[in-house]
């Protein structure tokens, strides 16, 4: 006869966090960078340039291969959402930088990505605030353990 494992509630929630969350979290914000005509990795590359940046440093943030950023920039580029510009300090390197058009796309896709998903609208504005102050007890005390 097989036992039954019992499941800890922290192991419980964090496999809720890990998988099911992240998965609906990353599907919301594909289906919105969607809307504004970009890939996943040109959306997240477009948030990103709220200030000029080197492709390096950008690289960095995302997580990308720098090769990455320069395809990525090339496409937006082409569109033209974003240009190189020589860094003022050094230059020798480029920074990527939103055109106007490109600016006014970010601030869009930010409008789209501050509304809520529609399956937050499963909780009663009770049990919305609570899940926030759970949320928010939970990321301050890792973000002073990080600090």
């Amino acid at each position: 006869m097989a036992t039954k494992v019992e499941v800890k509630p922290a192991q419980a929630l964090w496999k809720l966090l890990r998988d099911d969350a992240f998965a609906s979290l990353r599907d919301d914000f594909t289906a919105r960078v969607s809307e504004c005509s970009l890939s996943l990795s040109q959306g997240k590359l477009v948030r990103e340039l709220a200030q000029p940046q080197s492709q390096r440093e950008l690289a960095r943030r995302l997580h990308y291969d720098p090769s990455n950023i320069n395809a990525l920039a090339d496409s937006l580029e082409a569109r033209g959402l974003i240009e190189r510009r020589a860094d003022a300090s050094d230059r020798r390197f480029r920074l990527l930088a939103l055109t106007p058009e490109g600016e006014r796309l970010r601030t869009t896709l930010e409008e789209l990505l501050a509304q809520p998903p529609h399956f937050l609208d499963r909780l009663t504005p009770t049990e919305q605030k609570q899940l926030l102050q759970l949320l928010a007890k939970i990321f301050q005390t890792e973000r002073r353990r990080t600090s």
